[in-house]
């Protein structure tokens, strides 16, 4: 998961997902670097601050196509979208 580290994620969340997630779903998610790379990079295009909770605690979102992700964020004000998940990550258990 080294690959984190060039997009500022720290080891300390590094750590935190690996023990909150089982080593498959590890391993699944290095699989994924490419998809999880696109993920974090519009994540941090449109503003969100909390790719490390989001990482640690919805770690199944880095496994959605970006395109995916994309459409369904524009299908609200993303400006709104964004500033409610900074504030809390539960806001998509709703998009």
């Amino acid at each position: 998961m080294d690959f984190l580290l060039e997009y500022g994620i720290s080891e300390e969340t590094i750590r935190k997902i690996k023990e909150n997630n089982e080593e498959s779903t590890c391993f699944y998610f290095m699989a994924q670097e490419k998809n999880v790379k696109e993920v974090i990079e519009y994540l941090s295009s449109i503003k969100v601050e909390m790719i490390d909770n989001l990482l640690i605690d919805r770690i199944e979102l880095f496994f959605i196509p970006k395109e995916e992700i994309k459409n369904r964020f524009e299908t609200y004000n993303i400006d709104v979208l964004v500033q409610l998940i900074n504030e809390d990550i539960n806001v998509l258990n709703n998009v």
